[in-house]
Protein backbone atom coordinates (compact mmCIF):
# COMPACT_ATOMS: atom_id res chain seq x y z
CA UNK A 1 0.00 0.00 0.00
CA UNK A 2 1.66 3.59 -0.76
CA UNK A 3 2.88 4.91 2.41
CA UNK A 4 0.76 8.73 2.20
CA UNK A 5 -2.27 6.37 1.33
CA UNK A 6 -1.10 4.18 4.77
CA UNK A 7 -1.08 7.17 7.05
CA UNK A 8 -4.73 9.07 5.18
CA UNK A 9 -6.31 5.69 6.34
CA UNK A 10 -4.61 5.51 9.60
CA UNK A 11 -5.45 9.03 10.65
CA UNK A 12 -9.21 8.55 9.72
CA UNK A 13 -9.80 5.46 11.63
CA UNK A 14 -8.49 7.33 14.94
CA UNK A 15 -10.30 9.86 14.40
CA UNK A 16 -13.91 8.19 14.06
CA UNK A 17 -12.10 6.12 16.83
CA UNK A 18 -11.94 9.25 19.22
CA UNK A 19 -15.50 10.11 19.05
CA UNK A 20 -16.74 6.98 19.99
CA UNK A 21 -16.61 6.56 24.21
CA UNK A 22 -13.99 4.21 25.30
CA UNK A 23 -15.27 0.69 26.64
CA UNK A 24 -11.59 0.48 28.58
CA UNK A 25 -11.50 4.48 29.59
CA UNK A 26 -13.60 6.60 30.80
CA UNK A 27 -12.37 9.74 30.54
CA UNK A 28 -14.26 13.47 30.62
CA UNK A 29 -14.21 15.85 28.25
CA UNK A 30 -10.69 17.56 28.92
CA UNK A 31 -9.22 15.14 29.85
CA UNK A 32 -9.59 13.36 26.75
CA UNK A 33 -9.11 16.22 24.47
CA UNK A 34 -5.28 16.19 25.99
CA UNK A 35 -5.43 12.85 25.53
CA UNK A 36 -5.71 13.79 21.85
CA UNK A 37 -3.93 16.63 21.44
CA UNK A 38 -0.60 14.79 23.22
CA UNK A 39 -1.05 11.74 20.55
CA UNK A 40 -1.15 13.66 17.67
CA UNK A 41 1.85 15.71 18.40
CA UNK A 42 3.89 12.45 19.06
CA UNK A 43 2.67 10.89 16.38
CA UNK A 44 3.37 13.90 13.98
CA UNK A 45 7.03 14.39 15.39
CA UNK A 46 7.27 10.21 14.69
CA UNK A 47 6.45 10.92 11.08
CA UNK A 48 8.67 13.96 10.21
CA UNK A 49 11.13 11.87 11.87
CA UNK A 50 10.60 9.03 9.25
CA UNK A 51 8.85 10.56 6.05
CA UNK A 52 10.80 13.57 5.10
CA UNK A 53 14.04 10.94 4.56
CA UNK A 54 12.24 10.57 0.95
CA UNK A 55 12.26 14.37 0.58
CA UNK A 56 16.45 15.28 1.07
CA UNK A 57 17.87 16.72 -1.38
CA UNK A 58 21.45 15.42 -2.29
CA UNK A 59 23.04 18.06 -3.79
CA UNK A 60 26.02 15.62 -6.10
CA UNK A 61 29.42 17.27 -7.34
CA UNK A 62 28.79 18.75 -10.42
CA UNK A 63 29.50 16.10 -13.40
CA UNK A 64 29.16 13.63 -11.34
CA UNK A 65 26.49 10.67 -12.53
CA UNK A 66 22.57 12.09 -12.87
CA UNK A 67 19.36 12.57 -11.45
CA UNK A 68 16.53 10.54 -12.36
CA UNK A 69 12.97 10.89 -11.06
CA UNK A 70 11.53 7.61 -10.12
CA UNK A 71 8.68 6.64 -12.65
CA UNK A 72 5.64 4.39 -11.42
CA UNK A 73 5.96 0.76 -11.37
CA UNK A 74 10.01 1.29 -10.84
CA UNK A 75 11.34 -0.83 -7.81
CA UNK A 76 14.65 -0.25 -6.36
CA UNK A 77 16.05 -3.22 -8.29
CA UNK A 78 14.60 -2.56 -11.61
CA UNK A 79 16.59 0.75 -11.52
CA UNK A 80 19.59 -0.61 -10.40
CA UNK A 81 19.18 -2.87 -13.12
CA UNK A 82 18.53 0.14 -15.48
CA UNK A 83 21.50 2.20 -14.75
CA UNK A 84 23.95 0.39 -12.84
CA UNK A 85 23.73 -3.08 -14.72
CA UNK A 86 23.27 -5.01 -11.52
CA UNK A 87 19.86 -5.33 -9.36
CA UNK A 88 21.75 -6.23 -6.19
CA UNK A 89 23.47 -2.96 -6.56
CA UNK A 90 19.97 -0.93 -4.73
CA UNK A 91 21.65 -1.03 -1.78
CA UNK A 92 24.69 0.99 -2.61
CA UNK A 93 22.42 3.31 -4.32
CA UNK A 94 20.08 4.05 -1.01
CA UNK A 95 23.27 4.96 0.71
CA UNK A 96 24.29 7.49 -2.01
CA UNK A 97 21.07 9.11 -1.70
CA UNK A 98 20.88 8.77 2.41
CA UNK A 99 18.11 6.98 2.86
CA UNK A 100 18.03 4.53 5.51
CA UNK A 101 13.84 2.92 4.17
CA UNK A 102 13.97 1.22 0.80
CA UNK A 103 9.65 1.52 1.32
CA UNK A 104 10.28 5.25 1.14
CA UNK A 105 10.99 5.38 -2.85
CA UNK A 106 8.00 6.76 -4.35
CA UNK A 107 7.34 8.06 -8.01
CA UNK A 108 7.97 11.46 -8.45
CA UNK A 109 10.55 11.49 -6.12
CA UNK A 110 14.29 12.26 -7.77
CA UNK A 111 17.38 9.78 -7.10
CA UNK A 112 21.04 10.69 -7.64
CA UNK A 113 22.72 7.96 -9.54
CA UNK A 114 26.63 8.26 -8.73
CA UNK A 115 29.48 8.07 -11.91
CA UNK A 116 30.79 5.39 -9.64
CA UNK A 117 28.19 3.06 -9.52
CA UNK A 118 26.78 3.69 -12.80
CA UNK A 119 27.08 1.16 -15.85
CA UNK A 120 29.89 0.24 -17.50
CA UNK A 121 30.64 1.48 -21.64
CA UNK A 122 30.82 -1.68 -23.95
CA UNK A 123 32.57 0.65 -26.38
CA UNK A 124 34.42 4.15 -26.55
CA UNK A 125 34.29 5.80 -29.54
CA UNK A 126 37.93 6.11 -30.71
CA UNK A 127 37.59 8.74 -33.68
CA UNK A 128 35.87 9.41 -36.45
CA UNK A 129 35.81 11.77 -39.73
CA UNK A 130 33.21 13.72 -41.15
CA UNK A 131 30.02 13.21 -39.73
CA UNK A 132 29.17 10.55 -37.21
CA UNK A 133 26.42 10.71 -35.17
CA UNK A 134 25.43 8.82 -32.06
CA UNK A 135 21.65 8.04 -30.45
CA UNK A 136 22.13 7.47 -26.82
CA UNK A 137 18.91 5.43 -26.22
CA UNK A 138 20.51 4.17 -23.16
CA UNK A 139 19.94 7.95 -21.48
CA UNK A 140 16.72 8.14 -23.19
CA UNK A 141 17.54 10.87 -26.06
CA UNK A 142 15.34 10.21 -28.92
CA UNK A 143 17.30 12.68 -30.90
CA UNK A 144 20.93 11.88 -33.49
CA UNK A 145 23.48 14.07 -31.87
CA UNK A 146 27.19 14.70 -33.00
CA UNK A 147 29.88 12.05 -31.95
CA UNK A 148 32.52 13.39 -29.31
CA UNK A 149 36.10 11.19 -29.61
CA UNK A 150 36.14 9.43 -26.74
CA UNK A 151 32.59 9.14 -25.55
CA UNK A 152 31.46 6.10 -23.80
CA UNK A 153 28.62 3.79 -25.78
CA UNK A 154 26.10 1.92 -23.66
CA UNK A 155 23.61 -1.07 -24.66
CA UNK A 156 21.33 0.15 -27.17
CA UNK A 157 23.02 3.15 -27.92
CA UNK A 158 23.37 3.67 -31.97
CA UNK A 159 26.14 5.14 -34.41
CA UNK A 160 25.69 6.45 -37.51
CA UNK A 161 28.31 7.75 -40.71
CA UNK A 162 26.89 9.82 -43.01
CA UNK A 163 28.69 10.30 -46.38
CA UNK A 164 32.17 10.54 -46.89
CA UNK A 165 32.10 9.64 -43.26
CA UNK A 166 34.06 6.73 -41.13
CA UNK A 167 34.42 6.28 -37.24
CA UNK A 168 36.34 3.72 -35.13
CA UNK A 169 35.18 2.27 -32.06
CA UNK A 170 36.69 0.13 -29.42
CA UNK A 171 34.95 -2.38 -27.30
CA UNK A 172 36.03 -3.07 -23.09
CA UNK A 173 36.68 -6.73 -24.30
CA UNK A 174 39.52 -5.52 -26.78
CA UNK A 175 37.56 -5.84 -29.79
CA UNK A 176 37.77 -2.93 -32.50
CA UNK A 177 36.00 -2.21 -35.40
CA UNK A 178 35.48 0.40 -38.32
CA UNK A 179 32.51 1.55 -40.30
CA UNK A 180 32.45 3.45 -43.41
CA UNK A 181 30.23 5.82 -44.91
CA UNK A 182 26.27 5.24 -44.76
CA UNK A 183 26.87 2.86 -42.01
CA UNK A 184 24.72 2.41 -38.81
CA UNK A 185 25.39 0.06 -36.13
CA UNK A 186 23.41 -0.74 -32.25
CA UNK A 187 25.49 -2.12 -29.43
CA UNK A 188 24.05 -4.85 -27.52
CA UNK A 189 24.82 -6.08 -24.17
CA UNK A 190 25.02 -10.27 -23.73
CA UNK A 191 22.14 -11.93 -22.40
CA UNK A 192 24.12 -13.55 -19.17
CA UNK A 193 27.17 -12.77 -18.01
CA UNK A 194 29.11 -15.53 -20.12
CA UNK A 195 27.46 -14.44 -22.69
CA UNK A 196 29.54 -12.09 -25.30
CA UNK A 197 28.85 -8.76 -26.52
CA UNK A 198 26.51 -8.08 -29.85
CA UNK A 199 26.94 -5.74 -32.47
CA UNK A 200 24.20 -5.08 -34.50
CA UNK A 201 24.91 -3.64 -38.20
CA UNK A 202 21.70 -2.44 -39.74
CA UNK A 203 23.26 -0.82 -43.22
CA UNK A 204 26.11 -0.12 -44.30
CA UNK A 205 30.03 -2.02 -43.93
CA UNK A 206 32.14 -2.92 -40.76
CA UNK A 207 35.25 -4.40 -40.37
CA UNK A 208 35.88 -6.41 -37.27
CA UNK A 209 39.27 -7.08 -35.46
CA UNK A 210 38.31 -9.61 -32.59
CA UNK A 211 41.64 -10.54 -30.38
CA UNK A 212 41.71 -14.33 -30.27
CA UNK A 213 40.25 -16.10 -27.47
CA UNK A 214 42.08 -18.20 -24.66
CA UNK A 215 40.08 -20.95 -24.66
CA UNK A 216 39.35 -23.26 -28.03
CA UNK A 217 35.78 -23.01 -27.70
CA UNK A 218 35.25 -19.66 -26.11
CA UNK A 219 33.04 -16.98 -28.33
CA UNK A 220 34.35 -13.73 -28.48
CA UNK A 221 31.75 -11.82 -29.67
CA UNK A 222 28.34 -11.89 -32.39
CA UNK A 223 27.80 -9.65 -35.22
CA UNK A 224 23.86 -9.53 -36.33
CA UNK A 225 22.25 -8.54 -39.18
CA UNK A 226 18.76 -8.31 -40.40
CA UNK A 227 19.76 -11.55 -42.25
CA UNK A 228 22.60 -13.38 -41.33
CA UNK A 229 24.46 -13.92 -37.25
CA UNK A 230 27.88 -14.29 -36.91
CA UNK A 231 29.67 -15.87 -34.03
CA UNK A 232 33.44 -14.65 -33.80
CA UNK A 233 35.89 -17.15 -31.83
CA UNK A 234 38.99 -14.64 -32.83
CA UNK A 235 39.47 -13.07 -35.57
CA UNK A 236 39.67 -9.83 -38.78
CA UNK A 237 36.80 -10.22 -41.47
CA UNK A 238 34.55 -7.27 -43.13
CA UNK A 239 30.54 -7.55 -42.93
CA UNK A 240 28.67 -5.25 -45.38
CA UNK A 241 24.54 -5.27 -45.46
CA UNK A 242 23.29 -4.05 -48.87
CA UNK A 243 19.84 -1.80 -48.83
CA UNK A 244 17.75 -4.84 -48.87
CA UNK A 245 19.12 -6.17 -46.10
CA UNK A 246 21.54 -8.88 -47.33
CA UNK A 247 24.88 -10.06 -45.99
CA UNK A 248 28.21 -10.34 -47.66
CA UNK A 249 30.63 -11.70 -44.60
CA UNK A 250 34.88 -11.88 -45.79
CA UNK A 251 36.76 -13.36 -43.62
CA UNK A 252 40.90 -12.77 -43.48
CA UNK A 253 42.17 -14.08 -40.49
CA UNK A 254 40.52 -16.90 -38.05
CA UNK A 255 36.73 -18.10 -38.59
CA UNK A 256 33.85 -17.10 -38.65
CA UNK A 257 30.42 -19.29 -38.21
CA UNK A 258 27.77 -17.70 -39.71
CA UNK A 259 23.89 -18.73 -39.67
CA UNK A 260 20.86 -18.05 -41.30
CA UNK A 261 17.96 -19.79 -41.27
CA UNK A 262 19.02 -22.41 -39.36
CA UNK A 263 21.62 -23.25 -41.59
CA UNK A 264 25.23 -22.60 -40.46
CA UNK A 265 28.71 -22.61 -42.61
CA UNK A 266 32.03 -21.81 -41.18
CA UNK A 267 33.71 -19.39 -43.10
CA UNK A 268 37.55 -19.76 -42.84
CA UNK A 269 40.52 -16.85 -43.73
CA UNK A 270 40.45 -16.45 -47.41
CA UNK A 271 36.78 -16.96 -47.61
CA UNK A 272 33.61 -14.96 -47.90
CA UNK A 273 29.87 -16.09 -48.06
CA UNK A 274 26.49 -13.82 -49.00
CA UNK A 275 23.55 -14.06 -47.21
CA UNK A 276 20.53 -13.38 -48.91
CA UNK A 277 17.21 -11.78 -46.56
CA UNK A 278 15.74 -15.23 -46.13
CA UNK A 279 17.40 -17.44 -47.32
CA UNK A 280 20.55 -19.34 -45.68
CA UNK A 281 24.20 -18.63 -46.12
CA UNK A 282 25.98 -19.44 -49.60
CA UNK A 283 28.97 -21.69 -49.42
CA UNK A 284 32.10 -19.95 -48.97
CA UNK A 285 33.82 -18.79 -51.64
CA UNK A 286 37.30 -17.34 -51.61
CA UNK A 287 38.09 -13.47 -51.50
CA UNK A 288 41.06 -11.40 -52.42
CA UNK A 289 43.83 -10.00 -50.02
CA UNK A 290 42.40 -8.12 -46.75
CA UNK A 291 42.64 -4.55 -46.86
CA UNK A 292 45.24 -2.84 -44.54
CA UNK A 293 44.13 -1.99 -41.18
CA UNK A 294 44.87 1.60 -40.17
CA UNK A 295 46.89 1.90 -36.98
CA UNK A 296 45.31 5.36 -35.63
Amino acid sequence: MNFQIYLKTLTRFLTERWRVPSTFFVLNQIHTFHFKTCFLLIFSFQLTAIYPESKKNIQPPEGDGITIIVEKGQTLSIISKTYLDDPRKWKELLKSNQIDNPNLIIPGMKLWIPKSLGKKPLADLQRFSGITEVLKISQKQNDWAKATNGEGLYAKDEVRTLKDSEAQFLFLSGSRFEITENSHVIMERGKTETDPDELFLRQGRIRSLIPKSKAPNQKMFLLKTESAESVVKGTDFLTEVDGSGNTTLSCYDGAVSVTAEKVTVQVNAGFATYVEKGKAPLKPFAVPNPPIPENK
